[in-house]
């Protein structure tokens, strides 16, 4: 997964998370953050970011329209798996020639403004400390 797609998989996240919020069909944060497996850090920082207004609409009183951006919204959530078989590949090139076939790591909740999946494993890079140096080739002839 490239880094822009996990910025775009963690923006459609939070923006499927507030949207539930502001609806008060989840009552805090912390209760969204369970049910769908979210780390609640961030859940918390998403929604201390916001106004924090709620509109409580009645169940008798949604409209088509609202009902399904609530479905939308819980599917995107839904989706969310912390699972590892459900998440990509690392694809590393390892030293028999073949791809690194682990699943890609999950942020810690401080580096999910960089997207909520990293690129790699954590045998490669994904959650590591170190900063990765690129390769350089010195031609001394």
């Amino acid at each position: 997964m490239t880094p822009e797609e996990s910025k775009e998989l963690t923006a459609r996240l939070e923006k499927a998370a507030l949207l539930l919020l502001s609806l008060d069909i989840y009552r805090k944060p912390d209760d969204l953050a369970r049910r769908f497996g979210l780390p609640i850090p961030v859940v918390r920082f998403w929604w201390r970011n916001t106004d924090q207004e709620k509109k409580a609409i009645a169940d008798r009183d949604l409209t088509l329209k609202q009902a399904k951006t609530i479905r939308k919204a819980t599917q995107t959530l839904e989706g969310w798996e912390k699972v590892k078989r459900y998440r990509p590949e690392c694809g590393a090139k390892l030293a028999n020639g073949r791809r690194c076939k682990l699943s890609v790591v999950i942020r810690q909740p401080e580096g999910w403004d960089q997207g909520c999946l990293a690129d790699r494993c954590r045998m490669h890079g994904g959650s590591s400390r170190r900063i990765r140096k690129k390769k350089v080739e010195d031609d001394e002839t």
